[in-house]
């Protein structure tokens, strides 16, 4: 049985890994919308596969990702921020269309998790201020 392969499939697996490197490095990406459309899936899954941080998952992100400081960025930074989220990693906005052609853009970004901490300050409680008289008051 012949084995038929589609003579787009490896420009559009090449052109999403470069765009999911481009998203890990910058941590937002401005692509057309049939592009992001593609895009969001494909990433949800790899930053998915990637919460284990096992050695598959280190051989996955060096099979996928094309720069060496974008797997670095991946363990180190960007999977810290995701440890107790079950939830999606990237969203995407619509913004302004393509000046040249007017194609609509999407703007791809990692949704930011804050670790709020308490300061000192905030630890403290506040004193009451003391009641201060008015004219009225006093009289």
């Amino acid at each position: 049985m012949k084995r038929v392969v589609r003579a787009h499939s490896d420009f559009l697996s090449t052109q999403l890994r470069n765009q999911l490197t481009s998203l890990v490095l910058y941590e937002a990406v401005t692509t057309t919308t049939a592009n992001a459309k593609n895009l969001l899936p494909f990433a949800n899954r790899f930053f998915n596969k990637m919460k284990k941080a096992d050695l598959g998952a280190k051989k996955l992100a060096h099979a996928t990702l094309f720069d060496k400081k974008a797997i670095e960025k991946v363990f180190e930074e960007i999977m810290p921020r995701y440890k107790s989220e079950e939830t999606t990693f990237v969203r995407s906005l619509r913004v302004a269309a393509r000046k040249g052609d007017n194609a609509p853009q999407t703007l791809v970004s990692l949704i930011a998790t804050l670790d709020v901490k308490p300061t000192a300050k905030e630890n403290t409680e506040a004193k009451p201020k003391p009641k201060t008289r008015t004219k009225k008051a006093a009289q």
